[in-house]
C-alpha cells in the first residue's frame, strides 16, 4: 500500500468479525494540521441534490496495486459509472472532486465540495491486503462520532453498505460499517457499534468535509474474486448501481427506472359553440 499524505486507502488488515485493531499504516495525518474545513453553507433539502464523487488518489499517486490492478484507475472507472447513473436522474447533479489522472490534495477536494455547496460526499476507493489475498468485501467508513456530520453520515453509510449487500457483497465486521482512527502511523479500526467519541482524528477528507461523507473501501484488489466481481466493465456499473440506490434511499427517493413517470396535464375542457 502506498503513502498518500493523510489519506489512507487500505483499511483492510482487520480480521473479519474483529471489532476493534490497532493498525500500523504508513499514511499517518501528519498534513492534517494542515487543512482547514470550508466555511458552513445550508446544505439542500430539496432536489436536485449536488452529490460530490471522489476517486480515491490521482495523478502520480495510484494508490493501492496487485498486479496490473491500480486503486486509482479502478476508483475512476466506478467513478464515472456512478457520475453517469446520477446525471441520468433530474433529481440529482454529480460533481467531481477531481478529474481523472489529476491528482488533487485533500484541501483542494473539500475546497471543491463546498464551491459546488454538495449535500452529500461520497470518496471512493479500493482496498488491500498484501498480508494475504483472502481479505474480501466492502466496508464504508462515515463521519466519526462527535462531528458535525456524523448522524448524517451513519445513516448515508448504511444506506450504501445495505444496498452493498443487496447486490450480493459480503459486508466486512457486522455490518459493513466501520470508524477509521489515527494514532501517529497506528490505525484504529472498530465497528460501528463502537459509536464512542474518540479525539483521534480520522481520513482527512472526512475530517474536513464541509458535508454529509463516506469513504468506500469497495472490494479487496488483492483477492481475485473480490476483483473479478466488482471491478473491470460491469464489476464497476454493479457497485455504482448500488451506491446510486444508496443514495436514493438516503434522500428518501425511488430510484429513477422505479418511478412513475409523471402524467402529462390534459388540455383545459372548453365549451365549443355552435
Amino acid at each position: 500500500m502506498r503513502r498518500r499524505q493523510w489519506l489512507a486507502a487500505g483499511c483492510g488488515l482487520v480480521a473479519a468479525g474483529a471489532t476493534l485493531a490497532w493498525l500500523w499504516s504508513n499514511a499517518g495525518l501528519i498534513e492534517d494540521a494542515l487543512l482547514e474545513t470550508p466555511e458552513a453553507y445550508p446544505i439542500s433539502t430539496a432536489p436536485p441534490y449536488v452529490v460530490a464523487l471522489d476517486a480515491g488518489h490521482g495523478g502520480n499517486d495510484s494508490g493501492a496495486c496487485s498486479g496490473q490492478a491500480k486503486e486509482t484507475l479502478l476508483c475512476e472507472q466506478t467513478v464515472d459509472a456512478l457520475y453517469r447513473l446520477l446525471a441520468e436522474d433530474a433529481f440529482f447533479k454529480p460533481v467531481r472532486t477531481r478529474e481523472n489522472g489529476q491528482d488533487s490534495s485533500i484541501q483542494k477536494r473539500v475546497d471543491r465540495v463546498a464551491e459546488q455547496r454538495a449535500a452529500v460526499l461520497l470518496s471512493i476507493h479500493m482496498n488491500s491486503d498484501p498480508s494475504t489475498a483472502q481479505s474480501h468485501g466492502f466496508e464504508c467508513f462515515p463521519t466519526p462520532p462527535g462531528r458535525k456530520w456524523s448522524e448524517d453520515s451513519m445513516k448515508l453509510a448504511a444506506a450504501i453498505a445495505d444496498q452493498m449487500g443487496q447486490a450480493g457483497h459480503r459486508l466486512r465486521g457486522s455490518s459493513g460499517i466501520r470508524f477509521a482512527y489515527y494514532s501517529g502511523k497506528r490505525k484504529l479500526i472498530v465497528d460501528a457499534e463502537d459509536s464512542r467519541e474518540r479525539t483521534l482524528k480520522s481520513f482527512g477528507i472526512l475530517e474536513n468535509s464541509p458535508c454529509p461523507a463516506v469513504l468506500a473501501e469497495q472490494c479487496f484488489i488483492t483477492n481475485s474474486a473480490d476483483r473479478a466481481a466488482w471491478t473491470g466493465t460491469e464489476g464497476s456499473e454493479k457497485a455504482a448501481d448500488a451506491y446510486y440506490r444508496g443514495l436514493c434511499a438516503y434522500f428518501g427517493l425511488e430510484p429513477y427506472a422505479a418511478r412513475t413517470p409523471p402524467q402529462p396535464t390534459p388540455p383545459p375542457v372548453t365549451e365549443s359553440w355552435p
